[in-house]
């Protein structure tokens, strides 16, 4: 078994935290950490399973069986130099030496929005691929990014 870090945003759930902790928990949650950001509710996960498919699946099944059906996985999306820094464990400087070509081997992955306003978002998964192929990202963070779900 393994342990997998990932978020799951909840969109269409109230920020009632005192209501939806017990709910959250007896749904089978209890191994996450209920979050909320400017009224939006969100799930840190640190799931044991066999896979990193089985643990996002399960959780979100746990989390629909509540009624919530906007769910988004963080992990699958789009990120910020930033946010995939900190998943990666690395310093924002790094990882923007990286996406200049200024370090590794010149094959970062593109940008894929915000160029025209200078927040430049980048698809979570290619990095993760990319960073793991050059060692610099553990097995179960890329495992949680290119799961099938």
């Amino acid at each position: 078994m393994n342990n997998y870090h990932f978020t799951v945003v909840v969109r269409d759930a109230r920020s009632d935290l005192s209501e939806l902790e017990d709910k959250f928990f007896e749904a089978g949650c209890d191994d996450a950490l209920l979050c909320t950001y400017n009224g939006t509710v969100y799930l840190e996960f640190d799931r044991e399973a066999e896979s990193a498919e089985f643990a996002i699946q399960s959780a979100l099944e746990n989390i629909q069986s509540l009624g919530y059906k906007d769910l988004i996985v963080e992990e699958k999306g789009f990120s910020t130099l930033a946010e995939m820094a900190e998943r990666a464990g690395m310093t924002r400087q790094a990882l923007s030496l990286y996406a200049q070509n200024k370090r590794g081997d010149g094959s970062f992955p593109k940008p894929m929005y915000g160029l025209a306003s200078k927040s430049t978002m980048y698809s979570w998964p290619e990095v993760a691929t990319w960073l793991f192929e050059q060692g610099k990202l553990n097995r179960s963070h890329y495992e949680v990014a290119n799961a099938a779900i």
